[in-house]
């Protein structure tokens, strides 16, 4: 246990600290959805349509950023999970042999596959910034009756759609793999203010 600010807090390097990084991921991707769907950050004024549609584009980057994080802290667990479930097929060393591991098909080769999509999709919105044609922009201006306004384009909804899509295969393994559970929010995860309740209630039961 901690004491800080006259809190009782209660640590657990191997499972809080862990379990602590993890949320704070999800959360962050959960918070960059909602940036990129409807154009709102948390904790800001609402924004006038221009701004909105600016953020939505931004919301992209931070989907792209935490599911690359998401993967980071997965890949030594299913990497290690898979190796051994491949160890386990494969006894001999003949077997081996025959059926490399590098060639296996299983989550680990689909978690790299998703990372490098997630490089790509990273790199082409830079380049669409970059480059002086507005044909591979997300994000367009055009002149209406009301003067200059931001238009998102097709790009836009392909990609946000596509983020949706590789979001899901990551947590599917992420499931799998026991790094998070499918009752995270209600078994796995407590805060700060429940643990130290349950610290608080064994001090004065002891």
């Amino acid at each position: 246990m901690e004491r800080e600010n006259g809190e009782i807090r209660v640590f657990n390097p191997d499972k809080d600290v862990a379990r602590e990084v993890t949320l704070n991921i999800l959360i962050r991707h959960r918070d960059a959805t909602q940036q990129a769907r409807e154009g709102t950050i948390i904790g800001q004024p609402e924004p006038t349509d221009d701004i909105r549609k600016i953020n939505k584009v931004k919301g992209l980057y931070k989907m792209i950023s935490a599911q690359r994080e998401m993967i980071n802290i997965s890949r030594p667990i299913v990497k290690h999970n898979c190796y051994i479930k491949w160890k386990k097929k494969n006894s001999t060393e003949e077997d081996k042999e025959a059926n490399p591991f590098d060639k296996e098909e299983n989550d680990y080769k689909k978690i790299m596959l998703i990372k490098e999509i997630l490089r790509e999709a990273e790199l082409d919105m830079i380049n669409a910034e970059q480059t002086p044609s507005s044909k591979d922009d997300y994000l367009i201006e055009q002149q209406t009756s009301e003067g200059k306004k931001f238009i998102l384009t097709e790009k836009y909804f392909d990609m946000i759609n596509g983020l949706e899509d590789t979001y899901e295969t990551i947590d599917l393994i992420m499931l799998q793999h026991k790094i998070i559970s499918a009752g995270i929010d209600e078994d796995e995860v407590r805060t700060y203010k429940e643990l130290e309740k349950e610290a608080i209630d064994r001090i004065i039961n002891a």
